[in-house]
């Protein structure tokens, strides 16, 4: 989950992400990045790939440097309502890691020592920096891994069979709501209704509104269904 760098400045970290990082998530369909996020644009989905800094409070909470970094993976589907505003630039959506219905930190692999061995996903901490390079190539060497979970989400049904049978998982996938709960409906509802099984569609977004949880949103299942229209487009 966390790679270290102990570079003065977080700003020394960003050079080697453009270096390293971007270039194989660019030969890999990524079109749209930012300082520390990337996009890649399907027609049902918006892959995003986030390498999140730490504030200081946060860094000490957690006893990591803020140089320190996670790799957070997630996925938003198109097809599927928002539950609040998604930003856009230039007339394209730009979710955040946190916008995404399905999400997963990818954990370090490089070996834990020292203090940092009873935290899981820690990597060694080099107060000269050293293990900035490392660090790097261990995030390069998951970007197939983040790819095939990627490449899972893009099939509708598996990502309804996900909704109706599996439990979350926080080390791999997670992000849609406990089995049951009322995102769960809500996101299974709006899956179903892509899919065109109207029936399944009906009673479980017939379950989320019963929940009282969506009423800012919809408060009947005809409202639901209206938000459906023109979704993704």
């Amino acid at each position: 989950m966390f790679w270290s760098s102990a570079k003065i400045d977080s700003k020394d970290v960003n050079p080697e992400i453009r270096r390293i990082i971007w270039p194989q998530l660019k030969a890999n369909g990524f079109s749209k990045f930012a300082s520390r996020n990337a996009w890649r644009y399907g027609s049902d989905s918006i892959d995003v790939i986030n390498l999140q800094s730490f504030n200081s409070y946060n860094a000490s909470v957690l006893g990591v440097t803020t140089f320190s970094f996670s790799v957070n993976l997630a996925c938003y589907l198109k097809y599927v309502p928002p539950q609040w505003p998604v930003k856009e630039k230039d007339g394209q959506l730009i979710p955040a890691e946190y916008d995404g219905q399905f999400r997963r930190h990818l954990q370090s692999s490089i070996p834990q020592a020292g203090d940092y061995k009873h935290k899981q996903g820690i990597g060694a901490l080099d107060k000269k920096g050293r293990n900035l390079a490392v660090s790097m190539e261990d995030v390069a060497q998951q970007i197939p891994s983040a790819l095939a979970w990627f490449a899972r989400l893009t099939d509708k049904e598996e990502v309804l069979r996900i909704l109706l049978e599996d439990d979350v998982d926080m080390n791999e996938l997670w992000g849609f709501g406990r089995n049951p709960s009322p995102v769960r409906s809500y996101l299974a509802g709006y899956v179903a209704l892509s899919l065109g099984q109207e029936k399944l569609a009906l009673a479980k977004l017939g379950e989320a509104v019963q929940s009282k949880c969506f009423d800012a949103q919809f408060s009947t299942v005809e409202q639901a269904l209206d938000r459906a229209v023109n979704v993704g487009a």
